[in-house]
């Protein structure tokens, strides 16, 4: 590839990741936005004002079902247990203080509507997992809150039917990373909303043993795993920015789960990847761009039972080290539509193997060198991966050092000069793409 195409596949590259720094609009709420203080909710004419410095777990015991709490600007004492259905609202000014032990708002009731304020700080014991706010439930929404200097920020666990919607959860962003508690985390909790929240400087959104929930919209940045699944099937992520975490999503033992229209970007750590799969199945990946990380997307053992597929399908994976790799993955995926520029290698494969198993078609590859005579848009020739480069990474991945230096080059241009030296074929495209696809 000339000079003037690499450089314009790094650009293009580089101008996809700066994406991921704009935030994407949030469903609007009624509550002040944890990024302007001044403005304030109105109570409702059937709610209750309750006063600045009150005993607010009197006040919530007190309250008949159906309540509607108001907070003002403010700080009230917590911590504070709700066992009735209210609705507790305030503004972000309004703050819920935690006393440094245990967790701060804890819900054990169907319907409870937490809207709008602050909830600030909680014990720091991992074991009894000190959170911003705990709840279980039916039915509960979680809207708009601000977490700030807490363990874990939401939790929720044993539940079902949950709205935790535009939240802005602020991590210890003092701790290392592994040892911050979950931004969100879900625990055998079904049927679920996870939406438009803002993470920073947390561990995961955790998806544990939870299935059927969609996860749309959310931003999560300088964390561990943007969000991780495990157990957790049928579930949808969509819509989101993942960037400067040390893996963006990882789907682990789960079946059904479908990734789309994401962007996962920066996640450039020596064991950073976009998209990790392992042991799980029946998974689509479409739409999303996968730009910047060490592995693009990284599939362990995937699909794991038999009889199990995984399609991927319109995705961009640009400016990795490896757009794909494989570990014990080689049988039943599918890669359809994808773009791949600017990676050291598109494809990749730990150990002693090849992706000819794989199916492969309409891909783009920035390296092909074909040509179309009958402008039908895709390649007359098939696109074939042989790089000895590459394989001699993938035997001795310690080799990797070298990468981008005279000596592969040479050992790349010796491959193609002397047919001894040829590296077996990785991948098979036959029909690939002369230019990318357009946005679907």
């Amino acid at each position: 590839m000339s000079g003037l195409r690499v450089g314009l596949f790094l650009g293009v590259a580089a101008a996809l990741a700066v994406a991921a720094r704009e935030p994407r609009p949030q469903r609007p709420v009624d509550v002040a936005s944890a990024a302007d203080a001044q403005v304030t909710v109105r109570c409702p004419a059937d709610g209750h004002e309750v006063p600045v410095g009150a005993m607010l777990q009197t006040v919530v015991d007190s309250a008949g079902a159906g309540s509607v709490l108001c907070l003002s600007t403010g700080d009230y004492r917590g911590p504070v247990v709700i066992r009735t259905r209210v609705t507790l609202v305030g503004p972000s000014t309004a703050v819920i203080r935690g006393d440094g032990d245990g967790t701060t708002v804890r819900v054990f009731a169907d319907s409870v509507v937490l809207r709008g304020f602050t909830v600030d700080g909680s014990g720091q014991r991992y074991d009894r997992m000190d959170a911003a706010v705990y709840v279980q439930g039916h039915g509960i929404e979680i809207e708009g809150l601000t977490v700030r200097d807490a363990l874990f920020g939401i939790v929720a666990e044993r539940s079902d039917g949950l709205t935790i919607a535009n939240n802005h959860v602020f991590g210890l962003a003092t701790l290392p990373v592994g040892i911050r508690g979950d931004g969100i985390r879900l625990w055998e909790v079904r049927h679920s909303v996870v939406t438009g929240n803002r993470l920073e400087d947390s561990r995961d959104i955790l998806v544990w043993y939870s299935p059927g929930n969609r996860i749309a919209g959310n931003t999560v940045e300088r964390s561990r795993y943007g969000t991780h699944f495990m157990y957790s099937d049928e579930c949808v992520v969509e819509d989101a920015d993942y960037h400067d975490n040390v893996v963006g999503v990882f789907v682990m033992y789960s079946n059904g789960v479908t990734l789309r229209d994401n962007l996962i970007t920066g996640n450039a750590a020596a064991d950073g990847m976009g998209l990790g799969v392992k042991e799980s199945g029946n998974l689509r990946v479409e739409r999303n761009r996968i730009i910047s990380d060490r592995k693009c997307l990284y599939l362990d053992n995937s699909p794991f039972r038999m009889g199990d597929s995984v399609l991927v399908r319109g995705n961009v994976f640009a400016g990795c080290a490896a757009g794909v790799t494989f570990h014990s993955s080689e049988r039943r995926n599918t890669f359809l539509d994808n773009v791949f520029v600017a990676n050291r290698t598109p494809v990749a494969v730990e150990g002693r193997g090849n992706a000819r198993d794989v199916v492969w078609r309409a891909n783009y590859f920035d390296e092909y060198r074909g040509y179309d005579l009958d402008g039908d848009g895709t390649g007359d020739v098939p696109f074939e991966l042989r790089s000895l480069s590459t394989s001699l990474v993938t035997s001795h991945p310690r080799l990797a050092f070298f990468r981008g230096t005279v000596v592969f080059a040479l050992l790349d241009i010796a491959g193609r000069v002397f047919p001894l030296l040829a590296p077996e074929t990785l991948l098979t495209d036959p029909r690939p793409r002369m230019v990318p696809p357009g946005p679907a």
